[in-house]
């Protein structure tokens, strides 16, 4: 605009575009949505291209790079909650040309994003350390995880319990395999026992302490030589030893709320492309996808430009 009298000129914007902007912040937020939907930047840039938006998609990658940015100073800002049960879980991470890892935090009761490491689980100093600085800045009462060496050590016994689903899993795809071979084999009884360890692992409630069953297994093939009923041996006694440390919380004795949060925010869009392009691009995105779910599912995007 230019008045005419004086000769002054001056910019006036209409609403929603920003100083040296030529695109609204609604498209820019449309486009970043997009690309967290699953949408490649192309195929982001394509779809607002009929919306008679003109760009290309690096500048929808620039736009997803400053709302992670944005986000994981909202996630860090945020004032600190108190957790009961830590939730931690790592993952590979792809990254053009290599590979990375990535360690997540969660709040297991609220199911809720913590924090993101980008850590390798096979630096067991550094995960525990990491691990350790967490627990005690949010003043978690339990740690749960897999059974992954690397957890072991970091709280005292009592306050690190496994994931009931994962303990399941494990065990059960052991025995199931054993199963098979006993049968494949016509070993009889090492089949009949891991049938009945199979019936034990799936009893609903399950007992806090080991279940006399399993310890008669156990008596039976403490001798075992090596072979089949050597393997059935090492199993139970596995199952014995770790039966206790299994989780029994009457509200979620599991680690899924981690493994889902990996899921959600991560894997499935890194499974849709060839890896992230930096380490901050690759640690914004789960920050972004835990802003975008928002509280109660509501999110008020305009605060992720």
């Amino acid at each position: 605009m230019k008045c005419v009298y004086c000769g002054v000129t001056w910019t006036l914007r209409a609403e929603g575009v920003g100083a040296n902007r030529q695109r609204s912040e609604r498209l820019r937020l449309i486009g970043v949505v997009l690309y967290m939907f699953g949408l490649s930047y192309r195929n982001a840039a394509t779809f607002l291209g009929m919306l008679e938006w003109q760009g290309s998609k690096s500048a929808l990658e620039r736009d997803v790079a400053e709302a992670g940015h944005v986000a994981r100073s909202y996630h860090e800002a945020a004032p600190k909650v108190r957790v009961r049960v830590l939730g931690v879980d790592g993952t590979g991470a792809a990254m053009a040309g290599r590979s990375a890892g990535m360690v997540f935090f969660v709040d297991v009761d609220r199911g809720k994003l913590l924090c993101v490491e980008p850590l390798q689980e096979t630096d067991a100093r550094a995960v525990r350390r990491h691990v350790a600085r967490v627990m005690a800045h949010v003043g978690a009462e339990e740690l749960r995880t897999d059974e992954h060496s690397v957890y072991e050590g970091i709280v005292p016994e009592g306050r690190h319990r496994l994931c009931l689903s994962h303990w399941r899993k494990s065990k059960g795809k052991r025995a199931w395999d054993l199963l098979r071979r006993a049968e494949a084999e016509d070993k009889p009884l090492e089949a009949q026992t891991m049938r009945e360890l199979l019936e034990l692992l799936r009893l609903q409630p399950r007992p806090p302490t080991v279940p006399e069953d399993l310890s008669r297994l156990v008596r039976r093939y403490i001798n075992a030589p090596k072979g089949l009923p050597w393997k059935v041996n090492q199993l139970l006694q596995h199952i014995e030893r770790t039966w206790t440390r299994v989780s029994d919380d009457p509200v979620d004795p599991t680690n899924n709320v981690s493994e889902r949060i990996i899921g959600l925010t991560y894997k499935i869009r890194s499974k849709t492309m060839r890896g992230f392009k930096s380490g901050a691009k690759a640690l914004a995105h789960p920050y972004l996808a835990s802003f975008l779910r928002g509280n109660h599912g509501v999110c008020d995007l305009r605060q992720a430009l």
